[in-house]
Formats: structure tokens, C-alpha cells, sequence
């Protein structure tokens, strides 16, 4: 997994997080950041925890290409 998905992804479990935890603390970059990263479609009536999660869904189906690719070359 390289650097960026791994920022991606710790930066959506942050949000997941700040719902649970009053301490974690989301800035508005942070997210519209993790909003940019989701890659798969339209973003109308999704909360930013489903996007979250959609984020996190997405890098590791990419984890899981990468890994099912090596496997066969």
C-alpha cells in the first residue's frame, strides 16, 4: 500500500472517530481532502462518514487488484 492510501485511509477512520470521540477534532480541509479521494461517483445525500467508509472500501478493493496482479505475473 503506498504512502497516499494510507493517509487516505487514516484520514477517514479519523472521521469515523470524531463521531464516537469528542476529542478528535475534523477541520473542514481534512474534509474536503478525504471528499476529493472519493472516487467512486457522486456525492449527493452521502454523509461524510459513508464517504468515509466508501474511501476506505476503495483502497481496499485497490490493495486486493494490486495483490491479485502480483499473484499472477
Amino acid at each position: 500500500m503506498d504512502r497516499l492510501a494510507t493517509e487516505r485511509i487514516k484520514l477517514a477512520l479519523k472521521v469515523l472517530d470524531s463521531r464516537y470521540d469528542s476529542a478528535v477534532k475534523v477541520t473542514n480541509a481534512e474534509i474536503e481532502t478525504l471528499k476529493k479521494s472519493y472516487l467512486a461517483g457522486d456525492l449527493d445525500g452521502l454523509v461524510i462518514e459513508e464517504i468515509a467508509v466508501a474511501v476506505i472500501y476503495e483502497e481496499l478493493d485497490c490493495l486486493k487488484t494490486a495483490r491479485q496482479q502480483a499473484k499472477s505475473a
